[in-house]
Order: structure tokens, then sequence, then C-alpha cells
């Protein structure tokens, strides 16, 4: 077991202190450069297709949220890291797939029904999904779905913002 070092030795050997806070900080700093390298990629995909987009997205990043953006046809064209910790899918195995995968035998066919419609309609929705990780463990994620205009007023993709919920 791990023991601390008392603070007459600390102070004597003074070069163990960064390790100890390395320890403490690590997480924390890979999640800040998590939430960067997301922010920089969605940031040029907004350039990209010059959306016209008024949404806080490194505050949803920063605070858990999963983002995943669909093109016109609901194929998954970028995910946020932290859907890989959510699903166990990687990056890699999403990408041009309808995020429908992810749903199974109990997921909710009113909620379903729901979503297309609002969708079909250009229309934000939001509900409770029941979906399915990787090796089959059910989920509940509360989703909220946005239409993403570009700067004409034309709609080019949709925005999923989710977080698992118990």
């Amino acid at each position: 077991m791990f023991h601390f070092p008392s603070s007459k030795s600390f102070h004597k050997n003074s070069s163990i202190a960064p390790l100890l806070s390395w320890d403490f900080a690590h997480p924390l700093l890979q999640k800040q450069i998590e939430v960067g390298e997301d922010y920089k990629s969605i940031s040029t995909l907004s350039e990209r297709f010059q959306w016209d987009l008024e949404l806080e997205t490194k505050q949803l990043l920063r605070n858990n949220y999963i983002l995943v953006i669909t093109n016109l046809s609901q194929e998954i064209v970028w995910v946020s890291k932290q859907f890989e910790t959510m699903t166990h899918y990687p990056k890699n195995e999403v990408i041009g797939r309808k995020p429908t995968f992810l749903q199974g035998e109990k997921t909710s066919t009113k909620s379903l029904h729901l979503i297309r419609e609002k969708l079909s309609n250009v229309e934000q929705v939001a509900t409770k999904l029941l979906n399915y990780r990787k090796n089959g463990e059910a989920y509940w994620c509360q989703v909220t779905i946005l239409p993403i205009h570009n700067t004409d007023g034309f709609l080019t993709h949709f925005m999923a913002i989710e977080k698992e919920v118990e």
C-alpha cells in the first residue's frame, strides 16, 4: 500500500513533489486535452460548413456531454471522444453508420417515432432512449437532437447532445 511521505522527508527530498502532483493532475489534464481537441474539431467543421451555431459546445464537452454529428442522411460524421467511454465503440467503427445501431429490442418505438417525426420536420427533439453498448449492456441516454443550419439558412447536419442517465 502506498503511504504519503512525511512532511519532513517530503521537504528533504523535494524531487518527489512533481511526481505526486502529476498523479492528481494527470486525469484533469487529459480531460482538458480531450475537450480542446473535440472543440477544435467542431470549430473546424463549423468553419467548413459555415454553420450558424450558437451553442456552448466547449461547456457541454467540459460537463461530459457526448456530441454526435450526422449528415442529412443521418450517418455519423463525427463523435466526441467521450462517445467511446459511453458506448465502448471506437470512433473508427461508427463513422458512416446511423446512430440507430445503438438501439435494440427494448428501445421505445414511441421515442424512435418521435425522433423521426421531429427530424423530418427539421425540429429539435429531446427524449430518453434505451441504447446498447458494444458488449450488449443496456444504458439509458438522455438525447437532444438539433438541426444545424449554415449561415445561408440551409440545413446541413444534425447534432445530438447525449448524456448517460439512470
